[in-house]
């Protein structure tokens, strides 16, 4: 099946790939359900982001958690991002860059810890999320996505 629009295809499928692979994994079948997520994330963050990252909204931190988003816990001293297109832009930048170190518990993945570095290797912004929190975002993100380029049509 051909892509009719690249981004909301792209979105849709990746979610749906995702969904399948949680599957196999909750059935007992060989599956990697959070190799799969951070997958999605660098397609979801990366590939839309490069052409559509203008639409993506301003809107303040402090809003996106009135309205239930899970926003990952800033580690550090470093500064929060202060808008839904600065913290994406981090998120973006951390896994294109693979700024991430996973935590495990008991053998399974439970978080991510996730950081971007400036030019001279320091870094810039480090936060931790657990495996929820991040399939959350994705998934609330997908739909930010979807309904923005749906509305441009």
């Amino acid at each position: 099946m051909e892509y009719m629009d690249v981004v909301r295809d792209f979105a849709e499928r990746t979610m749906e790939n995702l969904k399948l692979i949680e599957e196999l994994t909750e059935d007992q079948k060989k599956g990697y359900e959070v190799t799969q997520l951070i997958n999605s994330m660098l397609g979801l963050l990366v590939f839309p982001q490069q052409r559509y990252y203008e639409s993506i909204p301003e809107t303040p931190l402090e809003q996106l958690v009135a309205d239930g988003w899970e926003v990952p816990k800033v580690k550090g001293c470093f500064p929060q991002a202060k808008t839904m297109c600065e913290l994406f832009r981090y998120l973006r930048n951390a896994i294109a860059h693979s700024n991430l170190e996973f935590i495990a518990s008991r053998g399974e993945i439970v978080g991510v810890i996730v950081w971007n570095n400036n030019s001279k290797g320091e870094k810039t912004w480090m936060a931790e999320m657990r495996i929820e929190q991040l399939k959350s975002l994705t998934e609330r993100f997908v739909k930010l996505l979807l309904k923005e380029r749906l509305s441009n049509y």
